[in-house]
Parts: C-alpha cells; structure tokens; sequence
C-alpha cells in the first residue's frame, strides 16, 4: 500500500472517520508493519502532538498498543542524544485479531460486531498445524491456440508466446496482447485463433490486457475464451465462473461477454459477472457506462440477476459484488451455504454437511489473506461446528 493511502488511513482512524472496508484495510497493513515502518508513515501525518486514535469502536487491546506505538514514536522524537526510545512492539503478533477479521454476525439479537480476541499463543494457524491450508494465490493457466499451455505468475516475465502477429508478454503476472497488432490483422482473418485464461480453486488471475485494450480479471475456478485479436462487427468473449471487466470504449465495436444462460453487451464500462454454475442465479453489476442483457439496460449502481429470465436487484449491494477483486469476502446477508462455498474455491476444498444444520445468516467482511484454520477459528467461535478430513471440510451439527 502506497504511503498517501497509509496517511489517509492512519489520519482518518484517528479521526474516527473510517468506513468499515477503511478500517479494514487499515487493521490489515497495521498488522504487517514493524516499528520502523509505522515510524516512518506516522512522522507524515498530519496529526497534533499527543494525537490518540479516536475510532469509537475500537477494540480496547488494539487502542492500547497502538497508543503506545504512537507515544513511542513522539519520545524517539523529542530524545536529543541520538538514542532510540524503547521498542514497542507493533499488532504482528495478532495478525488474525483487529487487522484479518472482522465479522459481524446476524443473530435473533440484531449485529453482532465480532473481533477474534488475541490469545498469547499468536495466531490461530498455529493450533492447527496439520491440517491447514494457505489462502488462495495469484496464479492462472493460458491455453494457446495450439493447446499448449502456460502457467502465469509473478515470477515470469517477457514474451510467452506468438499467436498469429500478435505477442504476448508476461510483465510480472500482468498478461497482455500487443494491441499494435490488432488493426494489422482485423481484416480478412477466415480463422481467428482463440486463447483460454483460467484459474483453478485457490486461484485468482492476474489481470489481463486483450488486444483491444480491455481489462480482464478472473475470480476462482474461472475462465475466459477470447481471440488473439477481434474480428467482425463485435469484440466477443466467453466466461465461466466470476469475471471483472474494464471494456475499452469502441462504439464501432460492441463488446459481448457470453455465459451459458446469458448475454451481455457492453459499449464500454466496468462491470462484474458472477456466472458460477454452483450459484442460483447469475449477476451482472454495473460500475461505469451501460450494458444491456436482453431487453435490460443496467446504469451504473444497478444489478441484474439472470434465473429463468432476466430482472432488476432491488438495493444491490455492489461493494460486496466488487470485494473478492478488493481482497475481501463479504458476506451481506449470506446464509451458511453461500459463505462456504466461496470459501471452498478460494481454499481448494470440499464442503460436506453432516446432519440438521441449523440455519445461520452472516453479514461482514473478512480478509482473503488468513489460513483457513484461521477462518474456521472464526466460524467456530459464533458457533458453527467443523472437522476436517484431508481437503474436506465437514460441517457438523
């Protein structure tokens, strides 16, 4: 995270302005910074000596050590003889606590603000050693034209391969299509090559440049079909599974993005596509711009949802459409089942329930950057009841 944001953040939870995903995010670097890290970012601030965190719900323990890593800071200031004041020690150590996690759970009682409190053996990973699992990681398979396949990462970069006239080029994970090419072969092509990004459960794709400019990004256990470069009268690709789009601008040129049940035509916009076949339904979210899907046209802020026939979301919630691009599970209004499932293509597991489970409804927000013990802790802890058999997860009354 860049130090402008890091500045806003610490300034605006000081102030006590924060939104909740602010917050978030703000607990989230807290949590890997060390003490030479919080000095530094702190001495830009634009704070008053003496400044202490005014959040109101704040959690108590969390207040105090980051009170203390504030006065540190202002003695190592004031200490005229080069010596450094004594080091304290920053929220490392309770990185699931304040930063990973925060759930708000739904009960008969109304919210339920939920903060995993820290216990002196650290993280929660620790008391499950034999059986945790990472989270996911930004990885992706490219199938070219000749069925070759290659596997994109950030530990590559440089050409990956030709298609037709057109290179592709690895840039640390970034993939893209050289669009210099494009209006070199968009004539007169019989048989335009197609390549297919995908990602695999525990997967998130880097994002990908098509030769047209627009931005593609794959959720989990996702796909994409495309052309090396378009051709025709329309930009056309194929999606399974969870996409983000920035479409770039081409009126002479719709862009379509298919599912099996659905069609989406776009001028040029951002937009989110949840198509997973597990799902009850598909949506469509609209950032920017407008997109149609059959008779519908979304403007910005409007959802679709695709089930036999296409309607209007009454009041969607797009920050939680957009979270798992933001590094976030967030779940409004989630019941068991919908919480789970995601969790399993973001872990590479299996969920299996055993027995009468009693229906739970979740509302909040977690970080996609825990161990899954760590999340099982959480669940467990507003009572839901796990065991683990190899990569299935059971689910117990």
């Amino acid at each position: 995270m860049e130090d402008e944001k890091i500045i806003a953040l610490l300034e605006g939870y000081v102030a006590g302005s924060l939104s909740e995903e602010d917050a978030a995010a703000f607990f989230q670097w807290y949590s890997h910074a060390g003490l030479e890290e919080f000095h530094r970012v702190f001495s830009q601030c634009n704070l008053p000596p003496g400044s202490l965190p005014g959040a109101a719900d704040m959690p108590e323990d969390f207040r105090i050590r980051l009170e203390e890593a504030i006065q540190a800071h202002e003695a190592n200031e004031q200490q005229d003889d080069g010596e450094h004041a004594r080091a304290i020690p920053l929220f490392r150590r309770y990185r699931l606590g304040w930063a990973a996690a925060i759930l708000l759970m739904i009960s008969t009682g109304g919210y339920l603000l939920y903060h995993r409190t820290p216990s002196g053996t650290g993280d929660t990973a620790n008391h499950h050693p034999s059986s945790d699992v990472a989270p996911g990681t930004t990885r992706a398979v490219l199938t070219l034209a000749d069925g070759k396949q290659v596997t994109i990462d950030s530990a590559r970069t440089g050409q990956l391969a030709i298609q037709g006239k057109m290179s592709v080029q690895n840039n640390h994970g970034a993939i893209t299509y050289d669009s210099n090419a494009q209006t070199a072969i968009q004539k007169n092509v019989k048989a335009p090559l197609y390549n297919t990004l995908a990602t695999n459960r525990g997967e998130q794709s880097p994002p990908l440049t098509l030769s047209d400019g627009t931005k593609v990004w794959l959720n989990a256990l996702s796909s994409i079909r495309f052309p090396v470069a378009f051709t025709g009268d329309s930009r056309d690709v194929e999606i399974t599974g969870e996409a983000f789009f920035e479409v770039a601008k081409n009126a002479a040129l719709p862009f379509h993005v298919r599912t099996t049940q659905m069609d989406v035509v776009v001028l040029g916009t951002q937009f989110n596509i949840n198509a997973y076949s597990d799902e009850p339904d598909i949506r469509t979210t609209l950032l920017e711009g407008s997109v149609k899907i059959g008779s519908l046209i979304l403007e910005p802020g409007q959802q679709a949802r695709m089930h036999t026939t296409v309607s209007l979301v009454k009041d969607p919630d797009i920050t939680q459409a957009m979270a798992w691009k933001n590094g976030l599970f967030d779940f409004n209004h989630a019941d068991l089942q919908t919480v789970l499932r995601q969790l399993a293509r973001w872990y590479d597991i299996d969920v299996k329930f055993e027995g009468n489970i009693s229906p739970r409804t979740f509302h909040g927000k977690i970080t996609r950057d825990l161990n899954l013990s760590q999340v099982i802790q959480l669940l467990q802890d507003v009572g839901i009841k796990f065991r683990i058999e190899g990569k299935i997860l059971v689910v117990t009354p």
